[in-house]
Protein backbone atom coordinates (compact mmCIF):
# COMPACT_ATOMS: atom_id res chain seq x y z
CA UNK A 1 0.00 0.00 0.00
CA UNK A 2 1.05 3.60 -0.46
CA UNK A 3 2.34 5.10 2.79
CA UNK A 4 0.40 8.05 4.19
CA UNK A 5 1.88 11.52 4.78
CA UNK A 6 5.07 10.90 2.84
CA UNK A 7 7.12 13.99 2.07
CA UNK A 8 7.71 14.35 -1.66
CA UNK A 9 11.17 14.11 -3.10
CA UNK A 10 12.19 16.89 -5.43
CA UNK A 11 14.88 16.27 -8.00
CA UNK A 12 16.03 18.80 -10.57
CA UNK A 13 18.67 18.55 -13.23
CA UNK A 14 19.80 20.90 -15.96
CA UNK A 15 21.89 20.34 -19.08
CA UNK A 16 22.51 22.43 -22.17
CA UNK A 17 19.95 21.76 -24.89
CA UNK A 18 21.74 20.30 -27.88
CA UNK A 19 19.59 20.45 -31.02
CA UNK A 20 20.33 18.60 -34.27
CA UNK A 21 23.33 19.86 -36.21
CA UNK A 22 22.98 21.30 -39.69
CA UNK A 23 24.68 18.16 -41.02
CA UNK A 24 22.10 15.91 -39.31
CA UNK A 25 19.26 17.95 -40.80
CA UNK A 26 20.83 17.92 -44.28
CA UNK A 27 21.98 14.29 -44.35
CA UNK A 28 19.65 12.56 -41.90
CA UNK A 29 20.67 10.18 -39.14
CA UNK A 30 21.23 6.49 -38.49
CA UNK A 31 19.07 4.28 -36.28
CA UNK A 32 19.04 0.64 -35.31
CA UNK A 33 15.92 -1.43 -34.76
CA UNK A 34 15.02 -3.73 -31.88
CA UNK A 35 12.17 -5.63 -30.32
CA UNK A 36 10.30 -3.40 -27.86
CA UNK A 37 10.58 -5.47 -24.69
CA UNK A 38 9.76 -2.70 -22.23
CA UNK A 39 6.84 -2.88 -19.83
CA UNK A 40 3.28 -2.14 -21.03
CA UNK A 41 2.99 1.35 -19.48
CA UNK A 42 5.35 3.24 -21.77
CA UNK A 43 2.93 6.19 -21.63
CA UNK A 44 4.13 6.99 -18.08
CA UNK A 45 7.14 9.24 -17.69
CA UNK A 46 8.87 7.90 -14.63
CA UNK A 47 12.29 8.04 -13.05
CA UNK A 48 12.88 4.37 -13.84
CA UNK A 49 12.99 4.14 -17.61
CA UNK A 50 15.68 1.46 -17.63
CA UNK A 51 14.27 -0.15 -20.80
CA UNK A 52 14.63 3.14 -22.66
CA UNK A 53 18.14 3.66 -21.31
CA UNK A 54 19.18 0.19 -22.50
CA UNK A 55 17.69 0.86 -25.95
CA UNK A 56 19.53 4.18 -26.16
CA UNK A 57 22.77 2.39 -25.27
CA UNK A 58 22.09 -0.15 -28.02
CA UNK A 59 21.99 2.76 -30.48
CA UNK A 60 25.24 4.21 -29.13
CA UNK A 61 26.90 0.80 -29.37
CA UNK A 62 26.02 0.74 -33.10
CA UNK A 63 27.02 4.35 -33.91
CA UNK A 64 23.37 5.32 -34.29
CA UNK A 65 21.38 8.18 -32.82
CA UNK A 66 18.34 6.12 -31.75
CA UNK A 67 16.82 2.66 -31.48
CA UNK A 68 13.50 2.32 -33.30
CA UNK A 69 11.35 -0.30 -31.58
CA UNK A 70 8.70 -2.76 -32.72
CA UNK A 71 6.29 -4.73 -30.52
CA UNK A 72 4.12 -7.57 -31.76
CA UNK A 73 5.00 -6.67 -35.34
CA UNK A 74 4.12 -2.96 -35.06
CA UNK A 75 6.13 0.25 -34.76
CA UNK A 76 5.99 1.78 -31.28
CA UNK A 77 8.62 4.48 -30.76
CA UNK A 78 12.34 5.05 -30.32
CA UNK A 79 14.26 5.05 -27.05
CA UNK A 80 13.75 8.80 -26.52
CA UNK A 81 11.74 9.91 -29.57
CA UNK A 82 8.50 9.30 -31.37
CA UNK A 83 8.76 7.77 -34.86
CA UNK A 84 6.65 8.72 -37.87
CA UNK A 85 6.72 7.42 -41.42
CA UNK A 86 5.75 8.86 -44.80
CA UNK A 87 4.07 6.81 -47.54
CA UNK A 88 2.78 8.33 -50.74
CA UNK A 89 3.07 11.84 -49.28
CA UNK A 90 1.05 10.99 -46.14
CA UNK A 91 2.49 11.20 -42.63
CA UNK A 92 1.57 8.09 -40.64
CA UNK A 93 2.09 7.98 -36.88
CA UNK A 94 1.45 5.29 -34.28
CA UNK A 95 -1.50 6.12 -32.03
CA UNK A 96 -0.93 7.55 -28.58
CA UNK A 97 -1.65 4.64 -26.27
CA UNK A 98 0.08 2.79 -23.46
CA UNK A 99 2.90 1.66 -25.78
CA UNK A 100 4.38 5.10 -26.47
CA UNK A 101 5.21 8.15 -24.40
CA UNK A 102 3.14 10.90 -25.97
CA UNK A 103 5.31 13.93 -26.45
CA UNK A 104 4.47 17.55 -27.11
CA UNK A 105 6.73 17.40 -30.16
CA UNK A 106 4.69 14.46 -31.52
CA UNK A 107 1.61 16.69 -31.41
CA UNK A 108 3.52 19.69 -32.76
CA UNK A 109 4.92 17.68 -35.68
CA UNK A 110 1.46 16.48 -36.68
CA UNK A 111 0.06 19.99 -36.29
CA UNK A 112 2.81 21.54 -38.42
CA UNK A 113 2.48 18.83 -41.09
CA UNK A 114 -1.26 19.44 -41.27
CA UNK A 115 -0.68 23.21 -41.50
CA UNK A 116 1.31 22.74 -44.72
CA UNK A 117 -1.29 20.48 -46.28
CA UNK A 118 0.17 17.07 -45.51
CA UNK A 119 -2.45 14.37 -44.99
CA UNK A 120 -2.16 12.63 -41.60
CA UNK A 121 -3.00 9.09 -40.65
CA UNK A 122 -2.72 7.98 -37.01
CA UNK A 123 -2.91 4.20 -36.78
CA UNK A 124 -0.92 1.06 -36.02
CA UNK A 125 2.01 0.67 -38.41
CA UNK A 126 3.08 -2.90 -39.27
CA UNK A 127 6.82 -3.58 -39.31
CA UNK A 128 6.83 -4.32 -43.05
CA UNK A 129 5.08 -1.04 -43.83
CA UNK A 130 7.49 0.96 -41.68
CA UNK A 131 10.51 -0.64 -43.31
CA UNK A 132 9.11 0.00 -46.81
CA UNK A 133 8.17 3.63 -46.10
CA UNK A 134 9.29 6.46 -48.35
CA UNK A 135 10.57 8.39 -45.32
CA UNK A 136 10.97 7.81 -41.60
CA UNK A 137 11.40 10.55 -38.98
CA UNK A 138 12.26 11.01 -35.34
CA UNK A 139 10.36 13.59 -33.32
CA UNK A 140 11.29 14.78 -29.83
CA UNK A 141 12.07 17.91 -27.86
CA UNK A 142 15.80 17.48 -28.42
CA UNK A 143 15.64 16.23 -32.01
CA UNK A 144 12.69 18.37 -33.13
CA UNK A 145 11.94 16.62 -36.45
CA UNK A 146 14.80 14.65 -37.94
CA UNK A 147 14.95 12.37 -40.99
CA UNK A 148 16.20 8.82 -40.67
CA UNK A 149 18.40 7.90 -43.64
CA UNK A 150 20.14 4.75 -42.37
CA UNK A 151 18.45 1.79 -40.68
CA UNK A 152 20.49 -1.08 -39.29
CA UNK A 153 23.51 0.06 -41.30
CA UNK A 154 21.68 0.23 -44.64
CA UNK A 155 20.49 3.32 -46.55
CA UNK A 156 16.82 4.10 -46.02
CA UNK A 157 14.48 6.23 -48.13
CA UNK A 158 17.09 6.79 -50.80
CA UNK A 159 19.73 7.58 -48.18
CA UNK A 160 18.75 11.26 -47.90
CA UNK A 161 15.97 13.28 -46.27
CA UNK A 162 12.82 13.22 -48.39
CA UNK A 163 10.67 16.05 -49.74
CA UNK A 164 7.91 15.75 -47.13
CA UNK A 165 10.50 15.95 -44.36
CA UNK A 166 12.04 19.09 -45.91
CA UNK A 167 8.65 20.77 -46.13
CA UNK A 168 7.65 19.89 -42.57
CA UNK A 169 11.09 20.70 -41.13
CA UNK A 170 11.05 24.19 -42.68
CA UNK A 171 7.52 24.80 -41.38
CA UNK A 172 8.56 23.48 -37.96
CA UNK A 173 11.42 26.00 -37.82
CA UNK A 174 9.06 28.84 -38.73
CA UNK A 175 6.53 27.68 -36.15
CA UNK A 176 9.25 27.72 -33.45
CA UNK A 177 9.93 31.38 -34.14
CA UNK A 178 6.25 32.28 -34.39
CA UNK A 179 6.51 33.07 -38.10
CA UNK A 180 3.49 32.36 -40.24
CA UNK A 181 3.57 28.93 -41.82
CA UNK A 182 2.42 28.94 -45.46
CA UNK A 183 -0.21 26.35 -46.35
Amino acid sequence: EFPLNVRPTVFMMSNPLVVPSREQVERGVAVVTAQDNRWLRCDLKTTSLLGNVLMRQLAVDHDAIETVMFRDGHLTEASASNVLIVRDGRVIAPPKDNLILPGITYDATLEVAKSVGVVLDVRAIPHAEAMAADEMWLSSSTKEVLAITTVDGKPFGGGKPGPVFRRVWEAFQKAKTGAAVPA
